[in-house]
């Protein structure tokens, strides 16, 4: 009688981390680092910040922030987008939860005019506290990432209210009117109800010219 040789035994494979813990830790890594960021540039200014500094303050290696970000302009064009997607998404909230276009336009617009009292880093950039100009540049000559993420968002918003109107009119729209909310965000005018409803005006005679 002839015997088939012995199967050989798998090994165990090592326990893999899950794809979604290791995502969720860098995740709060990358948000702890940031928040931490965001105070030290409200606090003393941005150039004076450093990447020792941030390591220490919110208790992650200096390596490992390195790893994530890369340099400290890599950490402050971060820092930019990280808290202009949070006013994107007040401002897409208010445009949610408002019960017609009309008043949400308005609601949005008093969230983006809003945004230098709800946001102190937002503030400090563009008053140039602390004589820092570091973070400035983000916000005004290279803020063409930000005006993009909005006008994707509001435009989608308004295909949804105005179905019949022409796409191409609706990213115009959208295009005109977060410029234009920009601008008065970076150079506010001291009454906000009357930038508010300028634009307002402008909104209704491109969309309802009726």
């Amino acid at each position: 009688m002839t015997h088939s040789p012995a199967r050989p035994v798998p090994r165990a494979r090592p326990h893999a981390e899950p794809r979604g813990l290791r995502a969720q830790f860098r995740e709060t890594l990358r948000e702890r680092v940031l928040e931490t960021a965001s105070a030290a540039a409200t606090e003393q200014g941005w150039g004076q910040v450093r990447m020792s500094d941030l390591a220490r303050r919110s208790g992650v290696s200096r390596s490992a922030i390195h790893r994530e970000f890369g340099d400290k302009e890599a950490v402050a064009d971060a820092l930019v987008a990280h808290e202009s997607d949070r006013v994107i998404a007040e401002v897409g909230q208010a445009l949610i939860d408002a019960p017609d276009w009309r008043a949400g336009l308005t609601a949005a617009l008093r969230t983006t005019m809003a945004a230098r009292d709800n946001h102190p880093l937002l503030d400090t950039v563009l008053t140039s506290a602390h004589d820092d100009v570091s973070l400035l540049p983000q916000l005004t000559t290279g803020s063409s990432a930000i005006i993009a993420r909005a006008r994707v968002m509001l435009s989608t918003w308004l295909r949804g209210h105005h179905p019949r109107l022409p796409r191409p009119l609706l990213d115009d729209a959208a295009d005109v009117l977060v410029r234009a909310a920009l601008s008065h965000l970076t150079a506010p005018d001291t009454d906000r109800e009357l930038t508010v409803a300028r634009l307002q005006r402008l909104a209704v005679r491109l969309l309802d010219p009726r």
